[in-house]
């Protein structure tokens, strides 16, 4: 009893059919490069170790250059870290007299404030000393009469 498609599993049998082992071990198949195959069967053990060589230099290669990419990465980022650490001092001392700015601002807006007030009475002061010194002026002249 054969089964039409002959590409498929036989059920009666319970494993592939000739052509279907045939169509998947025939090393046909098209997603790989046959001439791989082809260059496998004819080189000897000696050839494909040397080949496995030129592959592993040429990794260490790569690798060696992706180390010193890694090396200059890390330098960068030291350089970066020592310079965010010293902004960081500079924010703080700049913080520092930020505050201190502050304090001396309010302190002199308070000074001000004083001073303007202090102003206002001043011209009042003056009037008054120069009413009494009319007045005396006066009671020295109303006598002298």
């Amino acid at each position: 009893m054969r089964n039409e498609n002959h590409n498929r599993v036989n059920p009666s049998q319970g494993y592939l059919s000739d052509n279907a082992r045939n169509a998947l071990f025939d090393g046909k198949d098209r997603r790989f490069n046959n001439n791989f195959n082809a260059e496998r069967d004819v080189l000897s053990n000696q050839d494909i170790l040397e080949q496995q060589r030129k592959q592993m230099d040429d990794q260490d290669k790569m690798l060696d250059a992706l180390s010193g990419s890694v090396g200059r990465v890390k330098e960068i980022a030291i350089t970066i870290d020592k310079t965010a650490q010293e902004h960081c001092e500079i924010l703080d001392e700049l913080d520092v007299q930020v505050d201190s700015t502050s304090a001396r601002l309010r302190n002199t807006t308070k000074s001000l404030i004083h001073l303007t007030q202090e102003a206002k009475t001043t011209g009042y002061w003056g009037v008054i000393c120069f009413l009494i010194l009319v007045l005396i002026i006066v009671i020295v002249l109303a006598g002298a009469l």
